[in-house]
């Protein structure tokens, strides 16, 4: 039962990610680091086509600049990068690219994303991005030893728990 209720929700949940079409490439970035990251979007609505994307940043990550397909033109105001002036057609998909500083804690974050077609009708998208931890200087100081002594506990723990079982089994074994 409870495998088939695994299975039904695979085959809910693996549909549902694949029709969340705006999606960002590469899905992750290092923090504290500029990178670029690009907006793959496809028209899904022929014959109307898209003629706008609209991308904001999530808190915590900067746009520092964006640049635009042949065809269309970028436009940054703070958060918010805006590509428009082309027409993706048919059943296509382009390529917006934006340069981005994450400066905010390890965890997925969501870029809002909304995609306009040529008849007004506007969809929005949750893009997620994956910040990893910063590595080098930029590093946050690693304290192992709360982890080694948590790790130390749990094997008390378990260990104590063996015993006792033992001591259980063995004296329900004599008392037979």
């Amino acid at each position: 039962m409870k495998c088939a209720l695994a299975v039904a929700a695979i085959a809910v949940v693996i549909p549902a990610a694949a029709t969340a079409h705006v999606t960002v490439s590469p899905p992750f970035v290092e923090a504290g680091v500029e990178s670029e990251i690009a907006f793959a979007t496809p028209n899904e609505r022929p014959p109307h086509a898209t003629i706008e994307v609209r991308a904001t940043a999530p808190p915590g990550v900067s746009v520092v600049s964006a640049s635009a397909p042949a065809g269309w033109r970028a436009t940054v105001g703070g958060s918010t990068v805006t590509w428009s002036g082309g027409r993706l057609e048919d059943r296509t998909t382009a390529s917006f690219p934006v340069r981005i500083l994450a400066r905010v804690r390890a965890g997925t974050h969501s870029f809002t994303s909304v995609q306009t077609y040529d008849d007004g009708a506007t969809v929005r998208w949750k893009a997620p991005l994956s910040v990893l931890p910063a590595a080098g200087a930029a590093a946050p100081k690693q304290h192992p030893w709360g982890a080694i002594g948590a790790a130390l506990v749990g094997i008390a723990v378990i260990a104590g728990s063996l015993i006792g079982l033992r001591f259980l089994r063995r004296r329900s074994l004599q008392e037979q």
